[in-house]
This record gives C-alpha cells, sequence and structure tokens, in this order.
C-alpha cells in the first residue's frame, strides 16, 4: 500500500474514533499489517496488561520529549507556497536538529 493511500486510511479511521472501534483495528492488521498501539481507556473493553501500559507511557513520554525539543527549534511559522516545499522545510529543520544533536551530546 501506498504512504499517502495508508495517510488517507488512517485519518479517516480516526475521524470516526478508531481508537474505540476495535474493528478498524483489526482491519488495519489484517489488510495493511498496521499494527495500532495506542493507549486504551479505562473504560475500553480490550484492556491491555500492567506491563504493556508501562511501556506504552514510556514510549509515549520519551516521543513527547523528542517532538517537544524539535519543535523547540522550528520557527514560528513556516512559509511554503506548496506541500512539496513545506515538506522540504520540515525535513531540513529535522536533519538540522539532528545533525546539532549529534554534535552536542
Amino acid at each position: 500500500m501506498h504512504y499517502h493511500s495508508t495517510y488517507r486510511l488512517v485519518v479517516k479511521y480516526t475521524r470516526y474514533a478508531a481508537y474505540t472501534d476495535y474493528t478498524v483495528e483489526d482491519d488495519m492488521e489484517q489488510s495493511s499489517q498496521i499494527s495500532l498501539r495506542v493507549m486504551r481507556k479505562k473504560n475500553s473493553k480490550r484492556q491491555d496488561p500492567q506491563w504493556k501500559k508501562y511501556i506504552k507511557q514510556c514510549t509515549r513520554h520519551y516521543i513527547e520529549t523528542v517532538f517537544s525539543s524539535i519543535t523547540c527549534v522550528f520557527p514560528k511559522s513556516i512559509h511554503a507556497v506548496t506541500y512539496e516545499g513545506f515538506l522540504l522545510k520540515l525535513q531540513a529543520f529535522i536533519f538540522a536538529f539532528t545533525i546539532q544533536q549529534a554534535f552536542i551530546e
């Protein structure tokens, strides 16, 4: 499956509460080999064991910390005329952040 069609599929399903619709989760697993590892709500019918909750919580915290570090380097606005230009600038910022982290730490 092409990246853009997979993205559209995920966006389509997230608009309709895919995080609680288990048929969507199962369909994505079977058809596209996309395994959703979402943090479950307390009233979820598919509760995770404690060890999975802990791993998801630690992973989420790490991702949020890295994302915060990356966006801290971004300017307040990114001016781009085309979608491709926006993606190019975004890639450049992430590349610059990666180089900066490699030489600072």
